[in-house]
């Protein structure tokens, strides 16, 4: 075994230990930051202070939605499948399912704009708000729209001779082409099925549901599909609530058609109420219904419902303001975490604790102040898959996700990146610079939220394959430990980490006058036990290649070279089932006021 190299002066030596990380901290520059705090941690989860573990690989794209660019995603299931709405740039859309990647068309280009808003009721059917297209719905299998008639069609009397399916059609009002189906059992008349909506229906059209033979005495009803105009909506209290400029809406109870979702008759208590309040500066930018609160967002305010109740056919609710000076535009960053609701701004990532809004992304600040706000900002939920020892998606960690686009200053490119915030405190995901949207939902199948994000055509879901390489980086403070007038000449560096197998790991001695490149390879994993087990060889005096026998964790340390009043590092590595733990920096005092020679 060769022989290691002497050690430094220890009598003399001094130690900065880049350990117990707090946290990530973009808001000042790294010469600021305490020694445990990072000025950028990418691609490494914070799992416990001394131990950010290299987070999941994407898997490959489930799915390619040829000839088509994302403008929004939305994760939902319907009728217990889980799919991927895209909704694309030449506004149409098309369900991905999210487990197999079969492709469904809904809708064909120009059908939407380029920001829709969508929410699923009771897993039953999407519903769309759209500036295009008004309300719109899907199913699994049907899509209508503005000018159809409703998929709700309801039997009035079942009838009775029925030996066979009766034909069924539609008659009166200004629409054409509706079709649909019959069920029958035991004679009775027991569903219709709407199989094409038809086009050209108005409001205030009558429309006949007319039964075949052969048998007597069937009658069923049906209503035009309401022609709401919006640009946003949600699911609440029971009802369907859109929004319009300033105009609040909801539907009804129901009572007319039998599901809240296609009542928009006034005696049950459907209606519009316009927010007049003047701190609702232009619109309202979104309506969400989280942890029992019906959320309006406004681009300066937010405001919430607490309950409703029904009184002479008339809706009643009250609406409270929590924020006068607050408010989004962005509404698909909205998002309920933890039992907190989180929104992002221009100036940042804002929770809802209760009644106070307060900004949560303080330590974002450095990456806000050059944000590219071209990009429309997206949040997922997502439950990060930690790798145990034996490699195998283990627990999970809860976040939200936060996809922005900025300017990086340190690399002097445009990025895009997904800033996750997990326990109150942020690091970043980056799978790429050209991501143009995220979503996500819990998936039946992992029983866990998921993310799926695109850069155009794909559909690819992210931070799931702990057996793939990603790459890390991360960027320590530039520390004067305690004497930032001393000049420090550094000896000697090293990390700790834990690793499950071949590792190569790029290490840069940082200070305020240069940095020093140095490259730790581990070709095998390691335990570090007694000094006995590593084989160094030394290649110019700056990179060290270092052999391990076994696994585990491992310290490796080489002579380094650094001169300055700051001292930091900046580590990188493309890895897979690795955790890094702290980096030591060994240095003796050199000269007050210190310069280069």
């Amino acid at each position: 075994m060769a022989t290691r190299q002497a050690a430094s002066p220890i009598g003399n030596s001094k130690f900065i230990a880049f350990v117990g990380f707090e946290k990530m901290n973009t808001k000042v520059a790294r010469q600021n930051l305490p020694e445990n705090q990072a000025a950028w941690i990418e691609n490494l989860q914070p799992i416990a202070p001394n131990v950010l573990t290299a987070v999941p690989a994407p898997n490959a794209p489930i799915a390619t939605v040829t000839g088509k660019t994302v403008a929004v995603e939305f994760q939902v299931n319907i009728k217990g499948v889980d799919y991927v709405m895209f909704f694309a740039t030449d506004g149409s859309l098309t369900a991905v399912n999210a487990n197999t990647g079969a492709q469904t068309s809904v809708a064909g280009p120009g059908t939407f704009s380029t920001t829709p808003d969508a929410t699923v009721f009771g897993s039953q059917r999407l519903l769309i708000m759209d500036q295009t297209s008004g309300y719109a719905t899907w199913d699994g299998t049907l899509f209508v729209k503005s000018g159809g008639l409703s998929p709700n069609i309801n039997i009035t009397n079942a009838g009775s001779g029925y030996s066979s399916a009766p034909a069924i059609s539609f008659s009166g009002g200004h629409g054409t082409g509706a079709t649909a189906t019959s069920q029958v059992a035991g004679g009775f008349l027991i569903g219709i099925t709407l199989t094409n909506p038809g086009t050209g229906y108005q409001p205030g059209d009558v429309v006949t549901v007319v039964i075949g033979g052969p048998g007597t005495g069937a009658t069923a009803t049906v209503v035009i599909w309401p022609q709401l105009q919006g640009t946003t909506i949600t699911v609440g209290f029971g009802r369907v609530w859109y929004a319009n400029a300033r105009l609040l809406g909801f539907t009804g109870t129901g009572l007319s058609t039998g599901e809240t979702w296609d009542d928009t008759a006034s005696g049950d208590a459907a209606g519009t109420t316009p927010i007049d309040d003047a701190d609702l500066s232009h619109n309202i930018a979104a309506l969400r219904f989280l942890n029992n609160f019906l959320f309006i967002f406004g681009d300066s305010s937010i405001k919430q419902i607490g309950s409703i109740t029904v009184s002479s056919s008339v809706t009643l609710f009250t609406i409270l303001t929590l924020a006068s000076d607050i408010g989004t535009t962005f509404l698909y960053t909205i998002l309920s975490y933890n039992r907190l609701v989180l929104f992002a701004n221009k100036n940042g990532v804002y929770g809802i604790f209760g009644a106070s809004v307060q900004k949560i992304s303080l330590d974002l600040d450095g990456i806000f102040t050059t944000a590219d706000f071209s990009l429309n900002m997206s949040a997922s939920l997502h439950d990060v898959h930690v790798a145990n020892p034996a490699g195998s998606a283990g627990g999970s960690i809860h976040t939200y996700m936060l996809l922005i686009k900025f300017f990086d200053i340190r690399q002097n490119i445009t990025r895009t990146i997904i800033c996750v915030y997990q326990n109150d405190r942020w690091f970043i995901v980056n799978v790429g610079n050209s991501l143009l949207f995220i979503a996500g939902n819990v998936l039946a199948s992992t029983e866990q939220f998921e993310t799926f994000v695109s850069s155009g055509a794909d559909v690819t879901q992210i931070l799931e394959n702990s057996n793939a390489a990603v790459q890390f980086l991360l960027i320590t403070s530039l520390s004067f430990h305690g004497n930032p007038i001393m000049a420090k000449r550094v000896l000697r560096s090293g990390i700790a980490a834990t690793v499950q197998n071949a590792q190569s790991i790029n290490v840069t001695l940082d200070t305020e006058y240069v940095t020093n490149n140095y490259t730790f390879l581990l070709a095998q994993p390691v335990i570090w036990e007694n000094n006995s087990d590593a084989i160094v060889t030394w290649q110019n005096n700056s990179a060290a290649t270092v052999t391990f026998e076994g696994g585990g964790f491992f310290v490796l340390d080489q002579d380094t070279e650094g001169y300055g009043k700051f001292v930091g590092n900046t580590i990188t590595g493309t890895v897979k089932q690795f955790s890094f733990n702290m980096a030591i920096n060994e240095y003796v005092d050199a000269d007050p006021w210190g310069k280069l020679p």
